[in-house]
């Protein structure tokens, strides 16, 4: 396991820590604010691990990695400019969980991989892609039915929830079918 493998799991699994404990704190105190920040450089340190590791042999996995990345600063963006930004608690409490999301389908894959005893080929890309498809369905029901983020189904926020949903589906079917051409190789 090389050096860059072993600071994204170590960084990886302190972030997932925190997130779980993020998620569980009153929101806005300053204990989820410094929790939130220590998350942020956890997380986004395993994020560059990952995607610099994959600088050499890049997969559709570390396309997935810099959208992630990309979501949660504009996750953190939605708190910076609340100012400017009306649904901005909404829009930062779903991007976040959208980083959960992406850290729980890696997890996924990596307890997939040593369950199969391989990390590559059709049959890892096969379970794979049922692990996209049950966290992301499982991930976005738990973020839209958690009435912090969004509200009431059918209040205001009705239009972004329904904006974010589809933004996560489509990154799912999108990183679903670049493996799926992987493994027809």
């Amino acid at each position: 396991m090389s050096m860059l493998s072993i600071v994204h799991v170590l960084l990886g699994l302190m972030a997932v820590s925190l997130g779980l404990l993020i998620l569980g704190l009153r929101k806005g105190d300053p204990r989820h604010r410094v929790l939130g920040w220590l998350y942020l450089g956890c997380i986004l340190m395993s994020l560059t691990a990952i995607i610099v590791g994959g600088l050499s042999h890049p997969t559709p996995f570390h396309g997935y990695a810099a959208v992630v990345m990309g979501a949660l600063m504009a996750g953190v963006l939605a708190s910076r400019f609340r100012s400017r930004l009306p649904d901005w608690r909404s829009w930062h409490a779903a991007l976040m969980s959208f980083s959960m999301l992406g850290a729980a389908v890696a997890i996924g894959g990596v307890v997939g991989a040593v369950a199969l005893g391989v990390g590559k080929g059709p049959a890892y890309y096969r379970m794979f892609n049922v692990v996209i498809v049950c966290f992301t369905a499982l991930g976005l029901w738990i973020i839209n039915t958690r009435s912090v983020i969004w509200g009431p189904w059918y209040g205001p926020r009705r239009r972004p929830r329904l904006w974010f949903g589809g933004f996560v589906v489509a990154i799912s079917i999108a990183l679903i079918l670049a493996q799926w051409a992987l493994f027809l190789q």
